[in-house]
């Protein structure tokens, strides 16, 4: 984790190609977000980040190829995360059934989020999945 003299701050992880890893990332997510007061623990913003930030990384566990990088960065009152994985398949968005297990992730970090979108890498097959979110500072901390 970093920040920066302009008051960005930073933190991303090498994530395995291993579902079982995403429980501790949801608390790293959360550690980090606490840390950076936007939000205090439980609270809802914290709940969309680490919903939405599981559902892109959940795909590029299962789907993607290492390496995987989940990066969290805060300017101002916007968050990004980024999801980049070396897998050559790009995710859609699709429109699931009510029954369908599988397949609404990116419909939820739509609802959740301010914007998203895929940029492919120009140097071969990897991409990565981005969600901006907008944060305010906590406010419970003044």
């Amino acid at each position: 984790m970093s920040g920066t003299p302009d008051g960005q701050r930073a933190a991303y992880w090498d994530i395995p190609r291993d579902p079982t890893v995403l429980a501790d990332v949801r608390k790293m997510i959360r550690q980090t977000l606490s840390k950076w007061q936007l939000a205090g623990a439980g609270d809802d913003l914290t709940d969309d980040i680490v919903l939405a930030s599981t559902e892109v990384l959940s795909n590029a566990v299962l789907y993607g190829l290492p390496p995987i990088r989940f990066t969290l960065r805060v300017s101002g009152e916007t968050l990004l995360a980024e999801i980049t994985d070396h897998g050559a398949g790009r995710p859609e968005r699709r429109s699931g059934i009510d029954d369908d297990e599988h397949g609404r992730g990116l419909t939820i970090v739509e609802a959740l989020c301010d914007e998203w979108g895929v940029l492919p890498s120009p140097e071969g097959p990897a991409k990565t999945v981005w969600f901006r979110k907008k944060c305010p500072p906590d406010d419970s901390t003044a």
